[in-house]
């Protein structure tokens, strides 16, 4: 009998795409994620996630449930949960209760991924670089004086973004600072948009920045380095939902560059040091001296046709539809379900064109289809 996939996410248009909601997927992507998992063969069943009830509701009514695939980052009827750093976790939360395993990383992973302050926290424990940063709760009264004292153990320019969160909600043009003024309004900005929540303050680093995709199973593999243009900017939704078109423009890091080894060693120490599974994504950044720092870990990054992980996915010869499959793969194997011989044939061609990481060495070289740095 195929096992039953509880598929889980939150689905807008493009119209709905917008504020608090850019952390839900389009209605075409659901649908091209949702194709991807039916050629495993397994029974899908699809939730587009709005609040908890109907999540109880749903499982109830469709017993057995053999494991969920999660990309829902809250509930839709509560927008809060969606960026505040709460409902990736709680939805893993009601499907543990419910004795159902889950793809991605574990309720503390999730935690610590979706609050910045978290994640540099443990990051800082495996003496991984980090920016220099404090936190501001936005219930807070803006005190000039205490603030100018933090400031001071940083200097300016320094960097403002929600420590909930995801898909640079919160982030924008103006989020680089060079004063106390323009701190001030940011921090006005951040508190209109979305009230009583933290931020990060920190210091802001203007080298170039990398992102670097590492999924997990029987072995920990490495996807194709993203490295962009010098003098890229700050990356915010509006940016962001452009770089795809720009994806010419980007440069693969590979073995030839002397931050190569670096950028892995970096991402493999934060991988583990979060406790990952499955897929993450790591921004890593310079200062204007070299040196590099973790400024973000995604614990459950966009699988779109658009995002950046399908592009590192593309450069290793794995389509979008692929890529799903073999997360899907290792999240299954992960949580102790036995795969069919069906997905197993399917898994095991995709698997080659990936590079394992082997304690601390690259056992293969990446396999690009375009001029790399």
């Amino acid at each position: 009998m195929s096992k039953n996939i509880l598929f889980i996410y939150n689905q807008v248009n493009k119209k709905q795409k917008t504020g608090l909601f850019r952390e839900c997927t389009l209605d075409d992507d659901v649908k091209d994620i949702k194709e991807a998992l039916l050629k495993t063969n397994y029974n899908i069943l699809s939730l587009d996630l709005y609040h908890p009830e109907q999540l109880d509701k749903f499982v109830i009514d469709n017993y057995p449930i053999d494991f969920s695939f999660v990309l829902a980052e809250g509930y839709k009827n509560y927008p809060y949960t969606l960026y505040n750093g709460l409902g990736a976790s709680r939805i893993r939360k009601q499907l543990k209760a419910h004795n159902i395993p889950y793809s991605h990383s574990s309720i503390e992973s999730m935690e610590i991924c979706r609050n910045k302050d978290y994640t540099y926290q443990k990051l800082k424990k495996y003496n991984i670089s980090i920016p220099k940063y404090f936190v501001f709760n936005l219930k807070n009264r803006f005190r000039r004086k205490q603030l100018l004292h933090e400031i001071e153990h940083i200097g300016y320019p320094l960097m403002v973004k929600p420590a909930g969160g995801g898909d640079s909600i919160g982030i924008t043009s103006k989020s680089v600072i060079h004063n106390i003024d323009e701190l001030r309004y940011i921090i006005e900005y951040l508190r209109r948009t979305l009230g009583p929540e933290k931020i990060i303050i920190e210091q802001y680093l203007s080298g170039q920045e990398f992102t670097v995709g590492v999924l997990s199973g029987e072995k920990m593999y490495i996807l194709p380095i993203i490295s962009f243009p010098e003098n890229w900017g700050i990356r915010y939704t509006e940016t962001k939902n452009k770089e795809y078109r720009m994806y010419n423009q980007f440069n693969i890091v590979n073995e030839r560059n002397a931050l190569f080894y670096s950028l892995i060693d970096i991402s493999v120490k934060s991988f583990q040091a979060v406790k990952a599974n499955d897929i993450i994504r790591i921004d890593i950044k310079k200062d204007q001296l070299g040196n590099l720092y973790v400024i973000d870990i995604n614990g459950s990054p966009a699988l779109t046709k658009r995002a950046s992980i399908a592009f590192m996915a593309s450069k290793a010869g794995l389509s979008q539809s692929q890529l799903i499959m073999l997360v899907f793969y290792n999240s299954i194997v992960r949580n102790g379900l036995s795969p069919s011989k069906y997905l197993e044939d399917l898994i095991k061609p995709l698997q080659k064109k990936l590079k394992p990481y082997d304690h601390g060495q690259l056992m293969e070289a990446l396999l690009v289809d375009t001029e790399t740095e």
